[in-house]
């Protein structure tokens, strides 16, 4: 059994994945470049792996290193969080707090967190807006946002974060469909047209991309910007949606759809929040992070219809 990691040798890590060259993680430690580069053999014990290799350009991550990354920040949120202040006065805190997320995680987080925000700061204001990937590192380090929620690859990478929940896909069709009855082929699924959910407005899905790699494609009928009306165009359509199972399970009986398992392999993804290094030690900051953590939702309901059409898909 291995000792438990130093924290100061987590931190240097933490400098060195950010920093990607070591002279500047050193100066940001307060290291001298030896005392840095002693760490690191260090942490390529520990670890078992090289986690940054010289380039012209400074240091690159291996895969081992970006894997690491995150749970040694929350690591290191979570042991600031034993010496952080905790006698903010609540009652009496009068600060907006702004948080940027997509539309189905506000609609899935927001609700009990405001909950909870007016029972422990009445004074406090929340706002929430949308979350633009290209501006969201700005918006963190000027103060435009306090917190943002999203998916990790679309998060800032300077950005401290925190695991919240997990999701995976589901497919879904209208009730009395006149062609997906008990299971959902991947010749069917191919044939019919296809609504899109593109927050971001770029080309390309996960879907797309794994029938790319089986030589398939799909005809996207609609496209949309938005989690919440994909289902409801499902519903008044013929045709079939790809999405996160947060979303459309509980939505499938309140508007009439059929779950299945998706016909194709898509793995499934992470849901993070993140904010940035400055709020770190910010006491109010870490009692939203706190709140966040709080109110994130647990496993995804699984609906009675859900696991029999699941089932019969596969």
């Amino acid at each position: 059994m291995h000792d438990a990691p130093d924290l100061a040798l987590l931190r240097v890590f933490d400098h060195l994945h950010r920093e990607r060259h070591l002279t500047r993680a050193s100066r940001q430690l307060g290291l001298s470049q030896p005392a840095t580069s002693r760490a690191l053999a260090r942490l390529r014990e520990l670890f078992a792996d090289p986690l940054f290799v010289k380039s012209p350009r400074g240091m690159i991550a291996t895969p081992r290193a970006d894997a690491l990354a995150p749970a040694i920040r929350d690591v290191l949120w979570r042991a600031a969080d034993l010496v952080r202040p905790s006698d903010v006065a609540l009652e009496a805190l009068e600060r907006e707090l702004v948080i940027g997320s997509v539309d189905f995680l506000e609609a899935d987080l927001l609700p009990r967190l405001a909950a909870r925000v007016a029972e422990l700061a009445p004074r406090v204001s929340l706002t929430s807006r949308p979350l633009i990937a290209a501006d969201a590192g700005d918006a963190l380090a000027e103060g435009r946002l306090d917190l943002v929620i999203g998916v990790r690859p679309y998060l800032p990478p300077e950005a401290m974060a925190t695991h919240l929940f997990d999701d995976s896909f589901v497919c879904v069709v209208r009730e009395g469909h006149p062609v997906v009855r008990r299971s959902l082929s991947l010749d069917r699924f191919c044939a019919l047209s296809h609504v899109l959910i593109a927050p971001r407005n770029e080309p390309g899905s996960p879907v797309d991309d794994v029938l790319a790699t089986l030589g398939r494609t799909r005809h996207v009928a609609v496209r949309t910007h938005t989690f919440l009306s994909a289902p409801l165009v499902v519903a008044a359509t013929d045709h079939v949606l790809t999405g996160p199972a947060r979303v459309l399970v509980p939505t499938a009986t309140q508007v009439g759809l059929r779950l299945f398992t998706p016909p194709i392999e898509l793995r499934s993804f992470a849901v993070w929040a993140a904010w940035h290094p400055r709020v770190q030690h910010d006491p109010v900051h870490a009692w939203l992070r706190g709140l966040v953590r709080e109110v994130a939702p647990g496993p995804v309901p699984r609906a009675r219809r859900a696991t029999r059409s699941a089932r019969r898909a596969r």
